[in-house]
C-alpha cells in the first residue's frame, strides 16, 4: 500500500521502497558521500544524523566525551533498529565517524557489509582530484560485487538528476536569503532534511512544489541570523526563533548547504563531474578547509543575505567545529557582527537558560 510522503514514518518508507521498487538500502553516516553513485545502483542511501532515541547501550562502547551525532548512530544499531538495511557506507568524515566504523565493522558482529569512502581533506593539491576519482570508482567495484553491475548510463543519469535537485535547492536557499520565501524556521530544514533518506522521484517533486508554493514577491521583514554548525537541531531553536520573529535567512550547516551548494557542473565524464561538485562545495572543517576560507565564506553569506547576526549551533563533543568556532566567533565579533554560540547535545530540550540567551541575542540584533 503506497502512503502519504506527509503521514509515513523513515521506516515505512524504506520498507516501502524495498518493496515495491526493489530498492536495497544502505544507511549512511555523516556526511559527504556520492549518492549519485547508490542511486545509480538502485540503492537507497538513509542518513542516519539524529535518530529520536535516548542513549541506552551505545555508552558501554564509546567515550563519555564523543559526540551525540556518533552515539545515536550507534545506539540505533545496538537497539536493533536497522534490521532494513542491507548495509553501511561510513565517510571519512572525523576521528569519531571512523571509530564508529571500526566498532561496528570490526566488533559488533551485526552481519551486514561496511563500506568506507575516503574523500580528500584540504588543502587540496595536485594529486587531489585523480585521487578522489579513485575512491568512486573503488566503492563502485566493491559495491558491484553485493549490489550487481553499475551501467555508465545509469550513472550519467544519476548526476544529471541530482545536479537538477541541487539547483532547486540553491533557488531555495536564495529566495529565503532575499526575504521572498514564505516559510517558517522549521518548515524549511523539514522539507530540506527530507533528502536525507527520500528518494528523488520523491524528494525533486516535494522540493518543488515547497519552492512553488512558498516563492512571494513580498519581502519578509524582521531580524535575520545565519544558523552556522552541523545541522539545525534540537529544532526547537528554530520554533523559539519563529516565535520571537527571527529568520534564519542561510547557514552554514554541514548537513545542509555545505554540502548541496556546489558550483555548476561542466563535465559530462560522470566521476568527473562528481569530482567537480566535490571540490566546488563550500569550505568545511570535516574537509580540513583553511579558517580564513571560512571566515571569508561566512563573511559573504551575511552580506549576501543581510543577516544581522549569526548562531553557531554546536553539537558538543565535535572536534572539527570546535577547532574553528571560537576563531570565527572572535573574528565576527571584531567585524560588528553579533554572534551567540550556542553548545548542545542531540535532541536535548530547550533549557531556561538556552532560551533566555536567544531572547537575549534577538534584543542585541535590534
Amino acid at each position: 500500500m503506497h502512503l502519504d510522503l506527509e503521514t509515513r514514518t523513515r521506516k515505512d518508507y524504506i520498507r516501502e521502497q524495498k518493496s515495491l521498487h526493489g530498492r536495497k538500502v544502505m544507511g549512511v553516516f555523516p556526511a559527504q558521500y556520492p549518492r549519485e553513485l547508490l542511486l545509480a545502483m538502485n540503492i537507497l542511501p538513509v542518513e542516519i544524523w539524529d535518530p529520536p532515541l535516548r542513549t541506552r547501550e551505545a555508552s558501554a562502547h564509546l567515550q563519555s566525551y564523543i559526540c551525540s551525532v556518533v552515539s545515536l548512530g550507534l545506539e540505533l544499531i545496538l537497539q536493533g533498529k536497522c534490521s532494513d538495511l542491507d548495509a553501511f557506507l561510513f565517510p571519512h568524515t572525523c576521528d569519531s565517524i571512523q571509530n564508529l566504523a571500526s566498532i561496528v565493522n570490526d566488533y559488533l558482529g551485526i552481519h551486514k557489509p561496511c563500506y568506507f569512502f575516503y574523500h580528500p581533506k584540504a588543502p587540496y593539491k595536485r594529486a587531489s582530484r585523480p585521487y578522489y576519482i579513485s575512491q568512486l570508482k573503488e566503492l563502485k567495484s566493491g559495491l558491484e560485487k553485493q549490489f550487481g553491475e553499475l551501467r555508465e548510463t545509469d550513472l550519467k543519469r544519476s548526476v544529471d538528476r541530482w545536479e537538477e535537485i541541487r539547483k532547486d535547492i540553491s533557488k531555495c536557499y536564495l529566495l529565503r536569503s532575499e526575504g521572498r520565501l514564505n516559510t517558517s524556521n522549521r518548515a524549511f530544514y523539514s522539507i530540506l532534511r527530507r533528502v536525507e533518506y527520500l528518494h528523488p522521484d520523491d524528494f525533486h517533486p516535494l522540493l518543488t512544489n515547497f519552492l512553488q508554493s512558498g516563492r512571494t514577491e513580498t519581502e519578509r521583514q524582521g531580524h535575520g541570523v545565519l544558523l552556522s554548525g552541523v545541522l539545525p537541531n534540537p529544532p526547537e531553536v528554530l520554533d523559539h526563533l519563529d516565535a520571537i520573529g527571527v529568520r534564519v535567512v542561510d547557514d552554514d550547516l554541514l548537513s545542509c548547504s555545505r554540502r548541496f551548494l556546489s558550483g555548476p557542473v561542466s563535465n559530462s565524464d560522470p566521476y568527473e563531474a562528481m569530482a567537480e561538485t566535490y571540490f566546488s562545495l563550500p569550505p568545511c572543517s570535516t574537509r580540513g578547509s583553511a579558517i580564513e576560507e571560512r571566515l571569508n565564506h561566512i563573511l559573504k553569506k551575511i552580506r549576501s543575505s543581510r543577516a544581522d547576526g549569526v548562531i553557531f549551533l554546536i553539537v558538543k563533543f565535535c572536534e572539527p567545529e570546535f577547532f574553528d568556532v571560537p576563531i570565527l566567533a572572535d573574528s565576527l565579533k571584531k567585524e560588528g557582527i553579533p554572534v551567540l554560540v550556542l553548545e548542545n547535545e542531540i535532541n536535548q530540550a530547550l533549557s531556561g537558560q538556552i532560551v533566555t540567551r536567544i531572547e537575549a541575542f534577538a534584543e542585541m540584533l535590534g
